[in-house]
């Protein structure tokens, strides 16, 4: 593996320097920005003993498929070995002002990020026209430079002779749909027209068996992501000693983090200053790394609770799980951070979770401000709805859906307080638990007989089933 600033000779005699790391998989592969003599590029250096030779052959046979199929791709610059442990490498001319398919599709709008799907409707459409078919569909493995969209990830290219069978080709789009959240399932059938129109098809299997696939992966990403949580990958570090274990989101690792992770108690501001300082959890706010963050410790409060608490999950673990759960699908909660166990004195581990601060207001007070005009009560309401729709539509029930577990922020509502959260494999348990949700959350508003009619009207329009007594 490659240092910033190291330079080595290929075997071609030019030389290849490291400027930047981009990704790196310990004893798999670094990807890196550098230059070669003088020439900026885009690096892959494959390092597992095993198989490296067997990833760099499939990588160069990808980027072959593209170059004969006539497929944008970067310019292919040196295919070899490196460094006195013939270490393979691809190397690939740099694009100009490259921008990742996703940072663009994170910095744009909505009319934006439509055309965008569009263009890549109309490039995958292209691919599976020549034979070619991308397995691995990250956002991250396209690039857009001076308004073209360029494919990179060679290593996951299938190649068939003639066309790519309809049915194959609408499943490869479900896979790259599925990797936005359901909300977009919305431009699923322009979407499928689209790609019928560019294949030169005239009659297909219906958007209906595009929604059904996209819908199946998407539960396929889901399990695979959630397999991540707990092991050191790109996304997450992951540790476990004799003192415990932590999973931490990357993006925020850094030495004021660091600082926190060894000793989250040190953070407590006082039991004045706290959020919450109850028996089974104590929450407080801290600043790290420039972002104000939201640490919550699950107490025990004596020998049999701890036992029972033993014998499930910790609430902290279920936490950290939800909170990615609802990300994934595009239902608005506090970015998870970190999730930590700690040895304590006690003969029960301390369980920490950790997430951003957003700044807002508990539904319960916000609904009941007389500062809020009844119009924006009532648009708020329909977007809590939302929220419970989306619930619904992906067989999530929250288990303790009080009017404080919704903060209204930055003019959305987002769940909070995910301990008892559960998404449910079939419909049946989910319109059930559903339900229960649904009635607890009626009962925060039945001493205020405005808001109650509010929200049965909204929920009526969003055709969600109400428990009889609320119907």
């Amino acid at each position: 593996m490659l240092a910033k600033g190291d330079i080595v000779r290929l075997e071609d005699g030019r030389t290849l320097s490291c400027l930047e790391t981009v990704r790196s998989l310990p004893d798999k592969r670094q990807v890196f920005l550098g230059e070669l003599d003088g020439r900026a590029v885009f690096a892959k250096l494959y390092l597992d003993p095993k198989r490296r030779q067997r990833h760099w052959q499939r990588e160069l046979d990808g980027i072959h498929a593209f170059q004969k199929r006539k497929i944008l791709t970067a310019e292919l610059l040196y295919a070899g070995m490196v460094g006195e442990e013939k270490l393979p490498v691809i190397v690939l001319a740099r694009l100009h002002e490259p921008v990742s398919l996703k940072s663009a599709w994170d910095g744009s709008e909505q009319a934006a990020r439509e055309r965008l799907l569009q263009h890549m409707v109309e490039l995958l459409a292209a691919h599976h026209k020549v034979g070619l078919c991308q397995t691995d569909l990250h956002l991250d493995n396209f690039i857009i430079s001076k308004g073209l969209i360029y494919s990179l990830d060679g290593a996951g290219v299938d190649v068939t002779e003639g066309e790519l069978d309809l049915k194959a080709g609408l499943n490869n789009l479900a896979l790259f749909s599925a990797q936005l959240v359901p909300k977009w399932d919305l431009v699923v059938p322009a979407l499928y027209e689209l790609y019928l129109e560019q294949r030169r098809v005239q009659h297909g299997p219906g958007s209906g068996y595009l929604l059904q696939q996209i819908k199946q992966v998407r539960e396929w990403r889901w399990n695979k992501f959630k397999d991540k949580l707990f092991r050191d990958c790109t996304a997450f570090r992951f540790r476990k000693s004799p003192e415990g274990m932590e999973v931490v989101s990357r993006r925020y690792v850094g030495p004021e983090l660091e600082h926190l992770l060894d000793d989250p108690d040190v953070s407590f501001p006082g039991v004045g200053q706290a959020l919450k300082n109850g028996n089974t959890s104590t929450v407080w706010s801290t600043l790290v790394n420039g972002h104000d963050m939201v640490v919550k410790r699950y107490n025990v409060k004596g020998f049999l609770h701890g036992l029972k608490l033993s014998l499930r999950p910790s609430r902290g673990k279920r936490s950290w799980i939800n909170a990615h759960c609802l990300q994934f699908y595009g239902i608005p909660t506090p970015k998870p951070v970190a999730f930590l166990k700690r040895r304590s004195r006690l003969l029960f581990p301390t369980v920490y979770h950790i997430t951003e601060l957003v700044k807002g207001e508990k539904a319960w007070h916000w609904f009941r401000s007389p500062a809020v005009s009844n119009e924006e009560k009532e648009q708020m309401a329909e977007k809590v709805v939302l929220v419970l729709q989306k619930m619904q539509q992906q067989w999530i029930s929250h288990g303790d859906l009080k009017a404080t577990n919704i903060l209204i922020a930055n003019g959305e509502a987002m769940l909070i307080d995910l301990d008892a959260m559960h998404k449910h494999t079939n419909t049946y348990r989910s319109n059930y638990a559903l339900a229960s949700d649904i009635q607890r959350f009626m009962k925060n508003w039945e001493d205020n007989d405005g808001l109650y009619k509010m929200f049965v009207n909204a929920l009526k329009s969003h055709k969600i089933t109400l428990p009889n007594q609320y119907a």
